[in-house]
C-alpha cells in the first residue's frame, strides 16, 4: 500500500508552490501576452474589415459621380449639338435667302439691261432702216 510520509508532503508542496510561482510568473504573462495579441489581430481584422467597407463605399461614391458625370457630358454634347444643328440651319437659310435676293437683282438687272438693249436695238433698226430708206429713194 501507499505510505504517505514526510518527503510525499514536501513534494508535494514543492510541486504546489512551481505551479503557483509558474502560473504568476511565466503562465498568467504568456496567456496575457496571448490574450493581448488575440485581441490585437481581432481589432485589425475589425479596422481591415473597416477600411475595406470605406474603400468600397468611397468607390462606389466615385463610380456613381463619374456615372453622373459621363451622363452630364452626355446631356452638354447633345445640347452643343443641336445648338450648332440649329445655327447650322439658321446659316444656311440665310445664305439660301440671301443668294435668292442676289438671283432676284441678278434678273431684274438682267431684264433692265435686255429691255435697254432691245430699245437700243429698235433705236438701231429704226435708224438703219432710214438709212436704208433714204439709199433707196435717193
Amino acid at each position: 500500500m501507499l505510505q504517505i510520509d514526510l518527503t510525499f508532503l514536501a513534494v508535494f508542496a514543492l510541486v504546489w508552490i512551481l505551479v503557483i510561482i509558474l502560473n504568476r510568473f511565466f503562465f498568467r504573462p504568456y496567456l496575457g501576452i496571448r490574450e493581448k495579441r488575440q485581441r490585437i489581430l481581432k481589432e485589425n481584422e475589425e479596422a481591415s474589415m473597416q477600411a475595406m467597407r470605406e474603400y468600397e463605399e468611397h468607390l462606389m461614391e466615385i463610380e456613381e459621380r463619374l456615372k453622373e458625370a459621363r451622363q452630364e457630358s452626355s446631356l452638354l454634347r447633345e445640347k452643343i449639338i443641336s445648338r450648332t444643328l440649329e445655327e447650322k440651319a439658321r446659316l444656311v437659310s440665310e445664305i439660301q435667302s440671301e443668294v435668292k435676293q442676289q438671283v432676284e437683282t441678278a434678273r431684274a438687272e438682267l431684264a433692265r439691261q435686255t429691255e435697254e438693249m432691245k430699245k437700243e436695238l429698235d433705236r438701231e433698226v429704226e435708224r438703219l432702216a432710214r438709212q436704208i430708206e433714204e439709199k433707196v429713194l435717193n
